[in-house]
């Protein structure tokens, strides 16, 4: 029989207890040493600072996605009402709220639109990059009037002005809504008050909602505007299926990490960690049914507006070969190693598994992102110096991201202490 946990904390250090003091310096030189590494590598190799803008903006994208997915959870926590989450969901809520600070990462990607450079984004000065199995074309229409009616017609959405007011309303949108949750819940900490629980469901509707239109939204814009003449309905569930499933892991490691460290050690348990690993699994397949109807409908409709993406990514061998490194490690693998309640049970085996598919996932960015940098995919680009700038620009924007996460946490309590279903948590049982 199990015995009925009260609700009441008893792990004796529920707070970074000073150790965001710490940990954020350290973070921060790591960050700035990583990033000015590969900046100075990058001003050196043939594709100058615009191979750094492209491998910034792909670990931008990895860690983008995780506080995306993060504030995904906690709404989708609210919205069912479930109670099973209420101790990990503090800890989705501060990463959440990292998303607002995450604007002031995105301000040198900006700069680059806001100046009228190509750097990035080849429809900022009217070059709209089209690629084909032997070549990048680039279609010089200088004026808007004298391009095709197709590059016209994007011109409407994709232009300096527009494109620098949604993005900064994705990020006010985002903090706005980690704010409300989080603000709530520290609230709730201090009084109790069992109605923000009341408020923070009845607002997670419209919310999910609004969450929904900015990530379809900053999906295109971010990643799919790199090839602008290409078309995919399909593009933005696929950004959301790898974020859900890098923010799963990040919770699961951080839940690991704060427990092998002394805090939180009695509020979560295995079962909570069970079904975050059930959850991984289900989302390691929705993304691989995701990737492939994409890929299938291109495939079937044969149209070379859409079909030139995925042959530049197929047919050239550096690319092929990423393509299938991400098919086997990012579906088959973790596949796997979350197939069996024993495997989602070993705290060993999940971290392993939470380590691997991020890695994965920052090698689906990579494979979104760099082929409209380098569409030959020389060695350059994925061995020796490339892979250097990338490791060390990786290393740096995830070093500022800890730092961010530990600033946000502070001497807050990682786990809501007077949740009305805390209760639920505590007792929570998988059978």
């Amino acid at each position: 029989m199990h015995e009925t946990r009260p609700a009441k904390i008893t792990s004796p250090i529920t707070t970074l207890n000073g150790g965001h003091l710490r940990t954020a310096p350290v973070a921060l030189i790591v960050g700035a040493i990583g990033i000015g590494v590969a900046i100075m590598l990058s001003l050196g190799s043939e594709e100058g600072l615009k191979r750094f803008m492209f491998t910034y903006l792909t670990s931008f994208c990895f860690v983008l996605s995780i506080s995306v997915g993060c504030l995904f959870f906690v709404t989708i926590m609210h919205l069912t009402r479930a109670g099973w989450s209420v101790t990990v969901r503090r800890v989705a809520e501060l990463y959440a709220m990292c998303a607002l600070g995450l604007g002031i990462l995105f301000i040198p990607i900006l700069a680059t639109v806001i100046s009228g450079s190509d750097m990035i984004y080849s429809w900022n000065q009217g070059g709209w990059t089209m690629h084909d199995l032997t070549a990048a074309e680039k279609l010089e229409f200088k004026t808007v009037a004298n391009r095709p009616p197709l590059e016209q017609m994007k011109y409407q959405f994709l232009n300096q002005n527009f494109f620098t007011i949604r993005v900064i309303a994705y990020f006010l949108a985002w903090g706005g809504m980690a704010w409300f949750f989080l603000s709530n819940s520290l609230k709730q900490d201090k009084t109790g008050d069992k109605n923000l629980t009341s408020r923070m469901q009845a607002f997670s509707a419209p919310l999910m909602i609004l969450f929904a239109v900015t990530v379809v939204f900053s999906s295109f814009d971010m990643e799919m505007s790199l090839s602008a003449l290409w078309f995919s309905t399909m593009f933005p569930v696929y950004f959301f299926a790898g974020a859900f499933l890098s923010a799963l892991c990040t919770i699961l490691l951080t839940g690991l990490w704060l427990q092998k460290t002394g805090r939180v050690t009695d509020e979560i348990t295995i079962d909570h960690y069970h079904d975050l690993g059930k959850l991984m699994q289900g989302f390691v397949i929705f993304w691989g049914y995701i990737a492939f109807s994409q890929f299938l409908l291109i495939w079937y409709a044969n149209i070379p507006e859409e079909t030139f993406w995925y042959n530049l990514r197929i047919n050239q061998p550096g690319w092929m070969t990423l393509s299938i490194l991400l098919l086997v490690g990012h579906l088959f693998i973790p596949f796997f190693l979350l197939m069996g309640r024993g495997l989602r049970r070993n705290r060993k085996m999940l971290a392993f598994s939470a380590i691997f598919i991020l890695a994965m996932h920052w090698v689906d960015h990579y494979w979104l992102i760099m082929p409209q940098m380098n569409p030959e995919a020389n060695l350059y680009t994925l061995t020796g110096m490339g892979i250097v700038i990338d490791l060390a620009c990786m290393v740096g924007v995830i070093a500022v991201y800890i730092a961010m996460f530990c600033m946000i946490a502070g001497n807050r309590s990682l786990v809501p202490l007077k949740d009305p279903r805390l209760g639920e948590a505590l007792n929570h049982e998988v059978h």
